[in-house]
């Protein structure tokens, strides 16, 4: 596989434009090319009247190895596309199912990855599926009524459904989890496009789709997935975990206890404490909100005359205190509003959209 980096196109340019420009590059035929896949595309802005995308991308054709050596470019390399290792399964009989409490993202993946190595796990949510949970969400926002279990923070998806759907992290990426991670969004029916652009963002409404999705596979594939099954006990015997108490009222017995509750859970980590579970302070940070008009922050970016296909502008900033704190901006919301209704762009350069 051949890797090319900095390819640099107009805004405007069609795939064959890509293509034609890969091809001039490698001194191939486009038809020469058996695939290619967009591994990145981020925005250079920094010339206001010529900006272009950057792309990073893989080729396979034949002979490679030569091409790379004729070519003699810094951005043309041979690479080996890496992929994600679930790690190998053990030989021990398990007496009961593994058992994992909250249905966020962290419980979603586990759930599917233990699902797909034949485990047929048991998710415990203490909130609703997502459906009945925007009911009760759309409840608290329009008459003030609060369900304690299912809201903003507790039900399926987590409390990522109602964010937008933003994918960006800091978190380094060299074992390919990231990438498994997006891989699965666009399995369960996410826009490609979340694979390759800067920040990507897949939208609430789309994500409640993925999450059902992603919940009926577990289903299918054995697992069983609880909904308003509030853990309020972690049962021990001789020092191990024998099982967990939901509602106050049903045990369920447990080997393996995955938590996956989230912060907001404090009512489990008080449960934990009386457990006598090793716990300790995390430093966090505290962020406020800032809001601009979008108008701006495209002219900012982009200048006065945005060509349209590059959609609402973001950014980022970040500042190192003398202290030794740092200090910087976590995620945007383009073009969107965040508050009683929630935006998304429906794919990668297009409009934004109010949602109820």
């Amino acid at each position: 596989m051949i890797r090319i980096s900095q390819l640099k196109l107009g805004v405007n340019h069609t795939k064959e434009d890509l293509l034609v420009k890969v091809s001039k590059l490698l001194r191939i035929p486009v038809a020469g090319m058996t695939s290619y896949e967009i591994i990145k595309q981020s925005v250079d802005a920094r010339k206001k009247d010529a900006i272009r995308f950057i792309y990073t991308i893989d080729i396979e054709t034949k002979d490679e190895e030569s091409i790379v050596h004729r070519v003699k470019d810094a951005n043309v390399t041979l690479a080996v596309k890496k992929e994600y290792q679930f790690p190998q399964c053990g030989t021990e009989t398990l007496a009961n199912r593994p058992v994992i409490v909250g249905s966020g993202p962290a419980g979603l993946f586990c759930a599917i990855m233990l699902a797909r190595s034949g485990y047929r796990p048991l998710i415990l949510e203490r909130g609703e599926d997502v459906d009945k949970r925007q009911q009760s969400v759309d409840g608290f926002w329009n008459g003030g009524v609060l369900n304690p279990n299912s809201n903003v923070q507790f039900g399926e998806g987590g409390a990522g459904t109602f964010s937008d759907g933003k994918l960006n992290t800091l978190v380094k990426d060299p074992v390919m989890r990231n990438r498994k991670v997006l891989e699965l969004f666009v399995e369960f029916g996410a826009d490609p496009s979340i694979l390759y652009v800067n920040k990507p963002h897949i939208g609430t409404d789309v994500l409640s789709r993925i999450v059902k999705n992603m919940r009926e596979e577990i289903i299918r594939l054995g697992g069983e997935v609880r909904f308003n099954s509030l853990v309020t006990d972690i049962l021990m015997k001789d020092g191990n975990i024998s099982g967990v108490m939901v509602n106050e009222k049903e045990e369920i017995p447990v080997d393996t206890l995955i938590l996956a509750i989230g912060h907001s859970a404090r009512d489990t980590f008080h449960v934990l404490e009386r457990r006598g579970v090793p716990m300790e302070a995390k430093a966090f940070a505290v962020g406020l909100r800032i809001q601009h008009p979008q108008e701006e922050i495209n002219r900012s970016q982009y200048g006065k005359d945005a060509p349209e296909v590059l959609g609402a502008a973001d950014y980022k900033l970040t500042h190192q205190c003398k202290s030794g704190r740092g200090i910087y901006t976590f995620c945007m919301c383009p073009g969107g509003i965040r508050g009683k209704r929630f935006f998304r762009r429906r794919t990668a350069g297009s409009q934004w959209n109010e949602l109820s």
